[in-house]
């Protein structure tokens, strides 16, 4: 288990750790395997964006004009997010929250997606949040989960907490109904000897190993 960055000094511009000055997940655009599902039709609003840091994937998906709320507990995340609206003259919703055990939104959202946060957090946090995304989704609502896995390697003492998917399975029964698990990769900007090993993308950013889950709620 890796101890959790903090997020809220890496998005004020404080390194992470040394030579890594950025969340390293967070590259300016949705997920490409989130870019994916949205183009295929399988995000529907009203969305959460679990996690959502500085709204990439909010900011998408309301110039799309989906209906879309980003939940952070980094308020520097949120600050940046906001100012990246304005900018862009988009009208996101966006706050401040505890991801797991936030309030305001019950039965509100018909699709939550979790886009590198579920790695992000303290394993024992898992459930509360899980829970708190469930109380937030209405009957039948879909969960994308984009996490890396246990083959995607950090240097020691410094990265997320992946997970087998088994592992994944395992938490997110309990709370949702799990339709698929496939294997994914995760775009990473990141000092390229901390992995030249890995693929990279056309943007030079490195394919670390990842599950991509879908799940939705019964009822």
């Amino acid at each position: 288990m890796s101890a959790i960055p903090d997020f809220d000094a890496a998005y004020r511009g404080e390194a992470i750790t040394e030579g890594l000055e950025m969340v390293p997940w967070n590259i300016g655009e949705p997920q490409p395997p989130i870019a994916a599902l949205i183009a295929d039709g399988q995000v529907a609003s009203p969305v959460l964006d679990a996690g959502c840091g500085v709204g990439a994937t909010t900011l998408d998906l309301t110039a799309r004009g989906y209906e879309a709320v980003g939940l952070d507990s980094s308020s520097a995340a949120i600050a940046a997010a906001r100012r990246t609206a304005a900018e862009r003259g988009l009208d996101a919703e966006f706050a401040v929250a505890d991801i797991t055990a936030f309030t305001g939104y019950d039965g509100r959202f018909a699709t939550v997606i979790d886009s590198t946060l579920f790695h992000s957090m303290p394993v024992e946090a898992r459930s509360d949040y899980l829970r708190a995304v469930a109380r937030a989704s209405r009957p039948g609502a879909v969960l994308h989960v984009l996490v890396f896995d246990v083959t995607a390697l950090f240097p020691e003492g410094v990265g997320p907490n992946c997970v087998t998917a088994s592992e994944l399975r395992d938490e997110v029964e309990p709370f949702w109904d799990v339709d698929r698990i496939g294997h994914s990769a995760i775009h990473a900007r990141i000092p390229p000897e901390w992995a030249p090993d890995l693929p990279s993308d056309a943007a030079g950013r490195r394919l670390y190993p990842a599950h991509l889950l879908t799940a939705h709620l019964p009822g």
